[in-house]
């Protein structure tokens, strides 16, 4: 197991005994697997049939089958493949996530933008150099920021989707995890769950409360030590919470760390004063786009652009350890290090 998906199961484990105390039965039926690139686990506390878990496991497989731009076979793939040259034909699901991910590429000016695929695949941060001994050329970032324009993808009808230039490529891995989660809460819903924790590799989901109205105790990851203690502590119910961060997927050259979040700007991966963001929303297909979003344009823009959004909040955490909540949130949210400075 490598160093990421490590961290990623410590802070399952830890997420799961700070929230495990509860009123509902005590032995909750759960299930893992791998898949979109991290570790799922789902628990449901007031049901015990486990075929509801399979239904839901099997829902993520489909997703990720349809919209995963490293399976050969995908919608995604084939609209990628067919960049320039036709339209291709999408289910009605992947057509749903590109028409929400077109949403917020409009509203941020691009600050999410659902065709950065070129640049991904540029950079190739994973999970696995930590060090390299050189990074992109400007020209080489050049060439690849000229296929990276939302205005070129073309949602048509019938749910016929087009790239408009031969070399763009869409990915998803912004957006689909959140709305993955709303599609387990949507099965868990339809088959009388009521008390649940959805977790997509760090993607949290809870729904209902505790027991006896107690909302769930959630921890924010703390982006400069992601497996060890918590920045804070949040009081939800019926609720996502996603966090983007640039301590996630990395490597160092020259001593420097270049991320996995890439401004499509610049081409680099970002350069806020933004260590960390949290996105607690009632949709996580929302969540996931805006922890990106917010990502890139620092807290001031990123306060500004969820002002008005129903439903949305945000907890940034610097690079000089501030934490500021946005103001929806402030009441919920409770320091728990000490290393770190509320602002209210």
């Amino acid at each position: 197991m490598n160093g990421r998906k490590l961290i990623i199961l410590l802070v399952i484990l830890i997420l799961l005994y700070t929230v495990g105390c509860t009123q509902k039965p005590a032995d909750p039926i759960s299930k893992s697997a791998f898949m979109m690139d991290t570790i799922i686990n789902l628990r449901i506390y007031d049901k015990t049939d486990e075929k509801i878990l399979d239904m839901a496991l099997d829902r993520l497989r489909e997703i990720e089958d349809r919209m995963s731009s490293a399976i050969e076979n995908s919608d995604i793939s084939l609209v990628n493949i067919n960049a320039g040259i036709k339209p291709v034909q999408v289910h009605d699901d992947v057509y749903y996530v590109l028409e929400t991910a077109k949403h917020y590429a409009t509203l941020s000016d691009g600050a999410y933008e659902p065709t950065i695929g070129p640049l991904v695949d540029l950079w190739n941060i994973n999970d696995e150099d930590r060090d390299r001994d050189s990074i992109p050329s400007d020209d080489e970032i050049g060439k690849m920021l000229e296929l990276v324009n939302y205005n070129d993808l073309e949602l048509m009808d019938d749910n016929y989707v087009y790239l408009k230039r031969v070399g763009m490529k869409l990915d998803l891995g912004g957006i689909v995890k959140g709305y993955a989660a709303d599609e387990v809460k949507r099965i868990f819903a339809e088959n009388g769950v009521k008390s649940a924790i959805i977790d997509l590799g760090g993607n949290i989901y809870v729904m209902g409360d505790k027991g006896n109205s107690e909302p769930w105790k959630i921890g924010v990851t703390n982006p400069f030590e992601p497996s060890g203690r918590f920045t804070g502590l949040l009081e939800l119910t019926e609720s996502s919470i996603i966090t983007s961060g640039d301590y996630e997927r990395y490597f160092t050259y020259e001593g420097k760390r270049y991320h996995h979040i890439i401004d499509s700007k610049t081409g680099y991966p970002a350069d806020s004063e933004v260590a960390g963001v949290s996105i607690i929303s009632e949709r996580g297909i929302d969540g996931d786009a805006l922890s990106t979003t917010l990502f890139i344009l620092g807290v001031d823009k990123g306060l500004d652009l969820i002002e008005d959004m129903d439903g949305i909040e945000a907890i940034f955490i610097t690079k000089d350890k501030k934490v500021i909540p946005s103001e929806g949130i402030k009441e919920k949210f409770y320091m728990d290090n000490p290393e770190f400075q509320l602002i209210k």
